[in-house]
C-alpha cells in the first residue's frame, strides 16, 4: 500500500514550498473572513478606508469619507449659546487623514467593480499574501532557504498578522511594506551600492505612504549601514543622498497635493492632532483608559475664533494645541506613568486581557483570535530574543532586522498603546524567531539543510549593523 508521501507529491524546491505555504496562509485568512470577520461591522478606520476607496474609484480623489456619505452636525459652544452647524451629505472636503497607499490599492479594485464591504474584504485577504512571500525571501536572504520557509510559515499562521486582512485594515499593506524594507535593507547591508540605495529609498518611500510611522526606518537604517561601511565618506554621502532622493521622488506627488490643498506644510498625513488630543486627557492619564485613548477627549469639536467651521487642517491644528497644552501641564505624569502604560499596552505586559477587549470593541477583532495571537506572541518573544543574540554573534544585519521593534515602541510612547500599533514589529519578531528555530534544528539535526542548501549572508567588511 502506498503511503501518503507516495500519494501526495510534496514540493521539491524552495519556490514550490513557498507557494504552498502562501496558499495555506490564504486559506487561513479566508477561513477567518468567512467564519468571523464577514459578519462583523467595520471599525472606524476600516470603514473609512472602504468608503474612501470607493470615492477614489469614482474619481473624487481623497475627500473625507464620513462627512461625504453621512454629513455632520457640529455643536459649537459660544458665549451666547450653542451654535449648531450641519454639514450636508455629499460634502466634499479634501482629506489627508491617512497616507494614500491603502486607499489607492482598495480603490484600484473598487474601480474594477469590487465596491461592497465583503468584496473588498476578499481583496484585502488576497493582498495579505505578498507578506508571506516577502518574508520567505527575506529569510533566505538573511541565512538560508530553511529560514525563509520557517519565516513564511510563521507569517502564514500568526494570528496578529492575518487578523488584519479580513478586517480591511491598512496594516495588511504595512506588514508587506515592513517586510519589503527589511529585504532590501539586508541587500543594501550586503552591498551598499548606489543602485541598492535607490531601491531602498523607493521601498522606504512606499512604506511611508502606507503608514506614516514607517518613514522612520529608512533614514536610520541607511545611515547606520553606511556609517559602518568601509566606503569613503564622500561616497557614503552620495549613496545616502541617492536613498533620500529616491524616497522623496516617490512621496513628492502626495506632498505636493497636500501642500497645494491646504496651503500649509502637510506631508504624510495631518491627523496627528486628533490622535494626540484623544490620547492626552484625564481619562488616559488618570482614569481607566490609562495609556490608551478616549474619543470624548476631542470634545468640544474644534472651531474658529468666531465660531466658524474649520477645514481638516485647521481642525487638526486646534486640537493639536489642546494636546500640547495638556501635555505641558502633566509632563511628570506623562513620563513616569503614561508612557510606560502605553508601551506596556502595545507589548502585552500591561492589562493584556483588558487591551484585547479594547481591540475587540474598537478594531472589531475576535476575542478568540486575539487570545490565539497572544499565545503565539508569548512563544515568539523568547525565540526572537534568541534570534537577536544569534544575529549579533554572527555579526549579521541586526539593526535591519530588529529596527521595527524600537520604531513601534517609539510610536506607542508618543501616541497611545494599541496592539495594532505593534504590527510592523511583528515582522521583526517573526524573522528573528525563524533564525532561532533554524539554529535549534541545526543542533538537533546537524547537517539537515533541506529544502535547499544554506545561503549564508555575506558579512560586509564593516561588520554587524
Amino acid at each position: 500500500m502506498n503511503t501518503w508521501r507516495n500519494r501526495v507529491r510534496l514540493p521539491e524546491t524552495f519556490n514550490g514550498w513557498l507557494a504552498t505555504i502562501t496558499c495555506v496562509g490564504l486559506l487561513v485568512r479566508l477561513a477567518h473572513l468567512v467564519l468571523i470577520a464577514a459578519d462583523n461591522p467595520l471599525s472606524g478606520d476600516a470603514a473609512g478606508y472602504h468608503l474612501a476607496a470607493n470615492l477614489f474609484a469614482d474619481g473624487l480623489g481623497f475627500p473625507e469619507p464620513f462627512r461625504h456619505y453621512f454629513g455632520a452636525i457640529d455643536v459649537i459652544p459660544l458665549g451666547t449659546g450653542d451654535l449648531v452647524v450641519e454639514t450636508p451629505i455629499g460634502h466634499l472636503e479634501p482629506s489627508a487623514g491617512h497616507p494614500p497607499v491603502w486607499t489607492m490599492l482598495l480603490g484600484a479594485f473598487a474601480f474594477l467593480g469590487f465596491t461592497s464591504v465583503l468584496q473588498q474584504q476578499v481583496v484585502s485577504v488576497v493582498l495579505g499574501a505578498p507578506a508571506i512571500v516577502l518574508m520567505g525571501l527575506l529569510g533566505r536572504e538573511v541565512r538560508s532557504e530553511r529560514v525563509g520557509l520557517l519565516a513564511a510559515i510563521a507569517t502564514a499562521g500568526y494570528a496578529f498578522i492575518w487578523v488584519n486582512d479580513g478586517l480591511m485594515m491598512a496594516e495588511t499593506a504595512a506588514i508587506a511594506m515592513a517586510t519589503a524594507t527589511m529585504l532590501v535593507g539586508v541587500r543594501f547591508w550586503k552591498d551598499p551600492s548606489r543602485g541598492a540605495a535607490v531601491v531602498l529609498g523607493v521601498v522606504g518611500g512606499l512604506a511611508a505612504l502606507t503608514r506614516a510611522e514607517l518613514v522612520l526606518f529608512l533614514p536610520v537604517v541607511a545611515a547606520v549601514v553606511l556609517v559602518r561601511s568601509p566606503l569613503p565618506w564622500r561616497e557614503r554621502v552620495v549613496r545616502y543622498t541617492c536613498c533620500g532622493v529616491a524616497a522623496l521622488a516617490i512621496c513628492m506627488p502626495w506632498f505636493a497635493r497636500n501642500i497645494a490643498t491646504y496651503d500649509a506644510p502637510v506631508f504624510l498625513s495631518n491627523g496627528i492632532g486628533t490622535v494626540l488630543v484623544q490620547a492626552n486627557c484625564d481619562p488616559t492619564y488618570y482614569g481607566p483608559d490609562l495609556g490608551y485613548w478616549q474619543i470624548s477627549c476631542g470634545n468640544p469639536p474644534p472651531y474658529g475664533p468666531e465660531g466658524q467651521i474649520l477645514g481638516e487642517y485647521e481642525r487638526d491644528m486646534v486640537v493639536r494645541q489642546r494636546a500640547v497644552d495638556y501635555i505641558a501641564a502633566n509632563r511628570s505624569r506623562l513620563l513616569t506613568v503614561v508612557v510606560p502604560a502605553r508601551v506596556g499596552r502595545m507589548w502585552g505586559v500591561y492589562e493584556p486581557i483588558g487591551q484585547l477587549r479594547r481591540d475587540v470593541h474598537v478594531d472589531r477583532r475576535s476575542m478568540s483570535v486575539s487570545l490565539l495571537g497572544l499565545a503565539q506572541f508569548a512563544l515568539l518573544i523568547p525565540l526572537a530574543v534568541a534570534g537577536m543574540e544569534l544575529v549579533r554573534r554572527r555579526r549579521g544585519p541586526l539593526l535591519v532586522l530588529a529596527a521595527w521593534i524600537p520604531i513601534a515602541t517609539f510610536t506607542a510612547a508618543t501616541t497611545f498603546g494599541n496592539t495594532r500599533y505593534r504590527t510592523a514589529a511583528e515582522t521583526s519578531l517573526v524573522i528573528l524567531a525563524a533564525v532561532a528555530v533554524d539554529a535549534l534544528l541545526d543542533r538537533r539535526h546537524p547537517g539537515l539543510t533541506r529544502p535547499g542548501q544554506p545561503v549564508e549572508a555575506s558579512q560586509p567588511p564593516g561588520g554587524s549593523s
